[in-house]
């Protein structure tokens, strides 16, 4: 694995294997998955090989934080682990509902799929890649003068348990730069 610095923050290049199930696998902590996300069947975090969870609290409107999610195609441009983001379809720039997504994270290529789309509210999507499938998910929860954000995913496959023994942290350590990153785009539009 090489360790590449992209925005000032670290970014992972992994090698995708054919990983063979040797009985390990990754520690899942599920001491703080929310009870308030809809898990497509076989998505359960008990029944998934890997999971994690981040959350963050955002001084910005449910409908700024959303923006921010659905705009896709900027998110190469503030959260460093993603890249040849390519949504289908007509709009290309914003993620709808059943909508379609490519895009590279973690180094390599994914083909994603949004299961769930509730404006300023829930989005989730299914992602594919070699040796893993994993569901992805967005909670947004007004809270105060702001919204507390959930992200969750979890993962199943033989690249899912290789990369999560390898690299314990990875996934959770992106998930809160990209939820920090969202932090600061959010606040900073918000005080506009």
């Amino acid at each position: 694995m090489r360790l590449l610095f992209c925005l000032g923050l670290p970014f992972f290049i992994v090698q995708v294997v054919d990983a063979e199930d040797r009985g390990e696998h990754p520690i899942k902590d599920l001491s703080n998955a929310s009870k308030l996300i809809h898990w497509p069947n076989g998505f359960d975090p008990k029944e998934t090989d890997a999971f994690v969870h981040n959350e963050i609290w955002i001084k910005a409107s449910a409908k700024v934080i959303w923006e921010n999610l659905v705009d896709a195609a900027e998110w190469p441009t503030w959260y460093s682990n993603s890249a040849e983001l390519q949504i289908a379809g007509t709009d290309h720039k914003t993620l709808q509902a059943n909508g379609v997504f490519t895009w590279k994270t973690f180094g390599f290529p994914i083909a994603s799929k949004i299961n769930e789309f509730v404006p300023e509210s829930r989005i989730g999507w299914f992602g594919n890649g070699t040796g893993i499938h994993a569901y992805h998910t967005w909670l947004i929860l007004e809270e105060g003068n702001g919204c507390r954000v959930v992200t969750e995913e979890s993962q199943i496959g033989p690249s899912a348990i290789h990369f999560n023994i390898e690299q314990p942290t990875a996934m959770y350590d992106a998930h809160h730069w990209w939820l920090t990153a969202l932090k600061f785009r959010s606040e900073q539009a918000s005080a506009k």
